[in-house]
């Protein structure tokens, strides 16, 4: 079974992961929160 198959049958919860969420919209600060490495950023998660 590869990883991407177990985290597709949820056998592992990646949410935890994900630090902060932004929209589309607001790509351009989520990007430069990330390259900083400010806010405890781990992971983003953007949304339409």
């Amino acid at each position: 079974m590869s990883l991407m198959n177990v985290i597709e049958t949820g056998r592992v919860d990646l949410s935890e992961m994900v630090t902060h969420t932004y929209v589309l919209d607001d790509i351009v600060e989520a990007y430069d929160l990330f390259m900083h490495q400010r806010d405890g950023v781990l992971k983003i998660a953007i949304k339409p």
